[in-house]
């Protein structure tokens, strides 16, 4: 594992720096997103650090930090102020060290980068909002080392990550009516692949499979559910015409996904990532499949 502290600049996209004044008051919602998940199943570790900006949308900038250790689930959310993502409790450096340290959990952790990172931008497969430019989406799969203390009991962790940043325009519960994504790092690759509906009822599908010799465009995606919506597999196609099958080994975890203001009496993307180990043909590898859906009852 590579556990030497990374700079921002072998981050590269995704350590742009946060955009305070990239919008104003009559402008639509803009955000600025850093997000970090990883996952240790040797030492029973599985987290998600999210933290959410925006200069004119107050009530969205909020910080959290979610973490299972040993089947011990501990969440920390606080709100950010205008341009930073730093809170009270949580730090996210776009150099790739996280810190926590708050009475429930600390936590100091550093995130370097493996193969190259995906360009989601590139195809705009994910919706803008209205007439405003396409979202900037960068996502990288990364090497997350470090230790977590809940309740006076620290744990060592060396484990795998997908780290994303987001920038734009954004207002989820008014451009998705529903996605599913799938994160799966193993020795020697990373798949990326995310599938959304739109509000017209149509669907778009984007991805990556992203290994030393450098990126394949994943062109179809195809998600299989259980009968309580839970993932089974998926079946990606890629652009070499070869088709990649990624299956369910063992689930590990999971938590839910804040991606709307703090409280609305109108729609509401709820949002749950699962952690789980794969099959990918032979290959063994952990990563996340997230799904969201537009609540509308209210």
């Amino acid at each position: 594992m590579t556990t030497a502290t990374p700079t921002e600049q072998s981050w590269g996209k995704l350590s742009e720096p946060i955009r305070s004044d990239a919008a104003g008051a009559d402008d639509p919602v803009w955000k600025d997103n850093a997000y970090l998940s990883f996952w240790d199943s040797a030492a029973t570790v599985f987290g998600t650090v999210h933290v959410s900006t925006s200069p004119n949308a107050p009530d969205t900038c909020r910080a959290r930090f979610s973490v299972s250790v040993a089947g011990r689930v501990t969440e920390v959310v606080e709100t950010l102020g205008v341009g930073t993502f730093s809170g009270e409790s949580i730090h996210f450096g776009l150099d790739g060290r996280v810190r926590v340290e708050h009475p429930l959990v600390s936590a100091e952790l550093v995130n370097a980068p493996l193969f190259t990172a995906a360009d989601y931008a590139a195809n705009n497969a994910i919706p803008a909002l209205g007439g405003a430019a396409p979202l900037q989406h960068f996502q990288q799969a990364c090497t997350v080392a470090g230790s977590i203390t809940v309740e006076g009991a620290t744990i060592a962790t060396a484990g795998r990550g997908m780290r994303d940043r987001t920038w734009g325009f954004r207002d989820e519960s008014s451009q998705w009516v529903e996605f599913a994504a799938l994160f799966a790092v193993d020795d020697s690759a990373f798949v990326t692949a995310m599938k959304f509906r739109h509000a017209d009822d149509s669907l778009t599908a984007d991805g990556f499979v992203i290994d030393s010799a450098g990126s394949t465009a994943i062109t179809a995606i195809s998600f299989a559910r259980d009968a309580a919506a839970q993932f089974r597999w998926a079946r990606l196609e890629l652009e070499d015409g070869t088709t990649r099958l990624v299956s369910l080994a063992a689930r590990l975890g999971g938590f839910r996904v804040p991606a709307g203001p703090a409280e609305t009496d109108g729609p509401a993307l709820g949002v749950y990532d699962d952690f789980l180990s794969f099959d990918a043909g032979g290959r063994g590898g952990e990563g996340i499949f997230e799904q969201a859906i537009l609540h509308r009852v209210a």
